[in-house]
C-alpha cells in the first residue's frame, strides 16, 4: 500500500515532431507513469503491406495506441510490453492476410524507448526500457545520463561505410546500401545482433534497461535519434547542453536549427548519413506524485 496516498505521473513540458520527408513514422506519448517514443522503420519491399501511408507509420502508430491503452491497464512495464508483443503480433497478421508470402525482412519495424515512474521511499524512480537507437537524456545527482540501446551501432557502421563506396543522390537510397541494410536486417532481434519492436520477431524481454532517482519536476528529455544529430552527427550541444536548451523551453529554435543544419549539407557530403533529412521527436516530461 502507498503511505502516502499519492500516486505518480508524467506531465508534459514540450513536445514536437516533424517528418523529415512526406510521411513521418515517429511517434510519441504519455499516460499515467508511463512515456514514450517511437521509431519506426519499413522493411524492405516494394510493395506496401498495410492500409497506412508507409507501413513504418502503421507500426508506430500502432504502438502508440496500444500503449495509451495499456498504460492505463494497472500493468507493470514488463507486462506492458508483453502484452505489446502479442497485440502487435495479431493486428499485423491481420493487415497482411492478402499477402501469400512474407518474408520476415518484409515487416517494418520500430525502436522504442519506454520509461515509468514509481514511488519509493521519499522519491520518484525513473525506469527505461529500450530497443534501438531513442535517446534519454535524465537528470540525476552525478549529471545528465543518457539512456539508449546502442546494440545496433556496429551494423549502422557498416551502412555508412557502403555508404561511402556506393555515391549519393539526394532523395534515393544507393544499391549497395540497399543490400548492406538487408544483411544487417538479418541480425535483427538475434543474439549477437540488435533487438527492436518486430511483428514477426520476438523482442519482449531482450530490452535494455536504466533506472535512476529523479527529483519531482525536473525535466526528462526522450528524443528520436533524427532530433539527436544535433549532438552525435552535427556535435552542436552536447547531452548536457541540449538537455539545458529543452528545460529552458527552446525546443522550437532547437528543431528549427536542426533542419537548417540538414538543409546546409544538402548531399550528405559534410555530415555522412543515409536519410539527408530524417523524422525528428522530441518529448520533454517531468515526474510528479498527485492524488
Amino acid at each position: 500500500m502507498n503511505p502516502t496516498g499519492l500516486k505518480p505521473r508524467f506531465r508534459s513540458l514540450y513536445r514536437q515532431s516533424t517528418p523529415g520527408s512526406n510521411i513521418n513514422e515517429d511517434g510519441a506519448g504519455f499516460h499515467g507513469r508511463f512515456a514514450w517514443i517511437v521509431d519506426g522503420a519499413t522493411g524492405i519491399t516494394d510493395e506496401r503491406l498495410t492500409a497506412e501511408a508507409s507501413d513504418a507509420a502503421w507500426m508506430a502508430g500502432l504502438i502508440g495506441e496500444r500503449l495509451q491503452v495499456l498504460a492505463g491497464s494497472g500493468r507493470m512495464g514488463d507486462g506492458i510490453l508483453g502484452g505489446l508483443e502479442a497485440e502487435i503480433r495479431g493486428a499485423f497478421d491481420a493487415a497482411t492476410s492478402h499477402v501469400p508470402e512474407l518474408d520476415d525482412h518484409h515487416a517494418p519495424f520500430a525502436c522504442l524507448g519506454l520509461i515509468e515512474v514509481r514511488e519509493t521511499d521519499g522519491g520518484l524512480l525513473l525506469e527505461g526500457r529500450f530497443l534501438g537507437d531513442i535517446v534519454a537524456l535524465v537528470p540525476s545527482r552525478d549529471g545528465i545520463r543518457r539512456w539508449t540501446d546502442e546494440r545496433a551501432k556496429p551494423f549502422e557502421r557498416k551502412t555508412l561505410a557502403a555508404l561511402g563506396a556506393g555515391g549519393r543522390e539526394p532523395g534515393r537510397i544507393p544499391e549497395v546500401v540497399k543490400r548492406q541494410i538487408l544483411e544487417n536486417r538479418a541480425h535483427l532481434n538475434r543474439s549477437g545482433g540488435y533487438f527492436v519492436v518486430n511483428p514477426r520477431r520476438a523482442w519482449a524481454g531482450c530490452e535494455l534497461r536504466f533506472e535512476a532517482e529523479v527529483r519531482a519536476g525536473a525535466p526528462v528529455v526522450l528524443a528520436t535519434d533524427g532530433f539527436m544529430r544535433l549532438v552525435d552527427l552535427f556535435g552542436t550541444y552536447t547531452d548536457e547542453t541540449l538537455h539545458a536548451r529543452l528545460a529552458e523551453g527552446r525546443g522550437d529554435e532547437l528543431m528549427q536549427e536542426l533542419r537548417e543544419r540538414e538543409r546546409g549539407d544538402r548531399m550528405a557530403d559534410a555530415y555522412p548519413r543515409v536519410k539527408a533529412h530524417d523524422d525528428a521527436t522530441v518529448l520533454v516530461i517531468a515526474a510528479e506524485t498527485y492524488g
